[in-house]
């Protein structure tokens, strides 16, 4: 019975922020921590590891330090756009 609580309990956690680890765990947290919503973050996690090559996202996951985020603004525009961010007032 305990098992089944705890299975039920740990499929309900990784639905929530998409269930990412790893990468996409690190760039999602720094968009939700940064204030973007989290069906926003996801969507953006989503977009930039879809598009950029694994080294690029590997390094924006390390918060940008060694990141040519210069670079792949044009990518993180494209998901800025496909996700619809919203301005906060």
């Amino acid at each position: 019975m305990r098992v089944l609580i705890a299975a039920g309990l740990l499929a309900l956690l990784s639905g929530c922020g998409g269930g990412y680890t790893g990468d996409a765990k690190a760039v999602n947290d720094m968009c939700v921590s940064g204030g973007g919503e989290a069906r926003y973050c996801e969507c953006v996690t989503k977009a930039l590891e879809e598009k950029l090559s694994k080294e690029a996202f590997a390094e924006m996951a390390k918060g940008g330090k060694d990141a040519d985020l210069g670079a792949n603004l044009d990518v993180i525009g494209e998901a800025d756009a496909v996700c619809g961010k919203k301005p906060v007032v």
